[in-house]
């Protein structure tokens, strides 16, 4: 079936409700250890941690994203610039925002931002989003830098004729795929992000969106269901041991990448085919998503410092954590995302106007 209408959006509801489920997913995820540090016995069981699988619904809708948003740039070299300018406007600013707020608590009081580490961060590669041997001083920062990573090669496979992207896009995931399998995690962090599996979740992303702009949908309620079914069945399959199930690479990619890639072909296809929609709090969680992404930890730690004086024996204390970090995480994201993220948009998509008319 072709593409309808609606699916010719350059934002789709579907996707702004996913990324905002994904922040959620793993704000939960982190709750869950800030509660078992600043509550007590902690209400939020080893299942939270499954939220970590919002990464990976992260990773499939970036690759979406990127093929979807760039689907009359491909084989124009002078789209190149454009897209890594509206990249680099789109992650670093905000990024940059909230890390030196992190480094200024950090110079202060070493032992309340990077106190599970044994030595010090490298603040110049944090700021950069280069890898290190060590986390980032922000330490969600590891997810971006293989955002940076992808955008990077994705940018240069843009130069190729629009009919060879495909090709390449497959030669990419067979090179991560063969150097995962016959190396081992090297020590090096740079050459440990090249052959890192979870490329693969951004590229099965983009894999879903050059089916998605061919309109090729293959009964997707039926899809967004399996996907569903396929995400609550490796959940519960974690649940056990889910810390490991997350660190190893390739189960990762396998439990949660597939089926994030499958909910999104389907949830996208009802959009395209069908004109589904979302409620409007979800789409503008999402338009807050990576703000709340990255102010989640830091709001959570700041609640759970100031309640633990206060915290006492019983199911209600810890709720009540729950509830008030939840509301001010969600809270400080939305003041960011309309004091900084929305105005720095804004002067990037001017400046991308004037750069456009004058070429």
């Amino acid at each position: 079936m072709p593409l309808t209408k609606t699916s010719t959006k350059s934002t789709l509801v579907s996707i702004q409700a996913l990324r905002g489920l994904a922040a959620l997913g793993v704000a939960l995820a982190h709750l869950h250890a800030v509660e078992g540090k600043f509550g007590g016995a902690p209400l939020l069981g080893n299942w939270a941690i499954a939220g970590f699988a919002g990464v990976d619904l992260f990773f499939v809708i970036s690759g979406f994203v990127m093929v979807w948003v760039t689907r009359h740039d491909q084989g124009k070299p002078a789209a190149l610039p454009v897209f890594w300018f509206a990249r680099f406007m789109r992650v670093y600013p905000l990024w940059w925002l909230v890390l030196s707020a992190i480094v200024v608590v950090w110079m202060i009081q070493p032992a309340w931002v990077y106190a599970s580490h044994l030595t010090n961060p490298d603040i110049l590669r944090s700021y950069l989003l280069v890898p290190a041997k060590e986390l980032p001083l922000h330490a969600v920062g590891w997810t971006l830098i293989h955002e940076v990573w992808f955008y990077i090669v994705f940018g240069v496979l843009l130069l190729a004729p629009a009919r060879l992207f495909p090709v390449l896009l497959a030669l990419w995931a067979a090179v991560v795929t063969s150097a995962a399998l016959a190396f081992p995690k090297p020590l090096d962090p740079i050459l440990s992000i090249i052959r890192h599996p979870l490329t693969l979740e951004f590229i099965m992303g983009a894999a879903v969106g050059l089916f998605a702009r061919r309109g090729r949908f293959f009964a997707p309620r039926l899809m967004l269901q399996f996907g569903s079914f396929f995400m609550l069945l490796s959940i519960a399959s974690i649940h056990a041991n889910p810390s490991a199930a997350f660190g190893d690479e390739w189960t990762r990619v396998a439990l949660f990448g597939v089926p994030a890639a499958i909910i999104i072909w389907g949830w996208v296809g009802l959009e395209c085919q069908q004109g589904a929609t979302t409620p409007k709090w979800s789409q503008a969680l999402g338009n807050w998503s990576y703000a709340l992404y990255l102010i989640h930890v830091p709001a959570f730690v700041a609640v759970g410092r100031l309640a633990a004086p206060l915290s006492r024996e019983g199911p209600l204390d810890n709720l009540a954590l729950i509830i008030v970090a939840l509301v001010v995480a969600i809270g400080a994201a939305f003041i960011l995302h309309i004091g900084f993220e929305r105005p720095v948009q804004g002067f990037a998509q001017r400046l991308l106007k004037r750069y456009k008319s004058a070429q």
